[in-house]
């Protein structure tokens, strides 16, 4: 559970979970702002904890501030 955006760097709202699998399988949900995001690859460790998570998460938010 994120208690601290601002010390993680990350755009997600407190209070936010986070889950990774090993063979490539990330979710975190954002109940501040409604959101719900799941991603299902088959790309290992960098589906789970890579660049690839960091990427996915900027691109949602960067939507979300798009569209408002």
């Amino acid at each position: 559970m994120l208690t601290d955006p601002l010390a993680a760097a990350t755009p997600q709202s407190r209070g936010t979970l986070a889950w990774g699998g090993v063979y490539g399988h990330s979710w975190f949900l954002d109940p501040q702002r409604g959101l719900s995001v799941v991603a299902l690859t088959n790309t290992a460790l960098e589906g789970m904890d890579g660049q690839f998570t960091l990427d996915l998460r900027d691109a949602v938010y960067a939507g979300l501030d798009a569209a408002a």
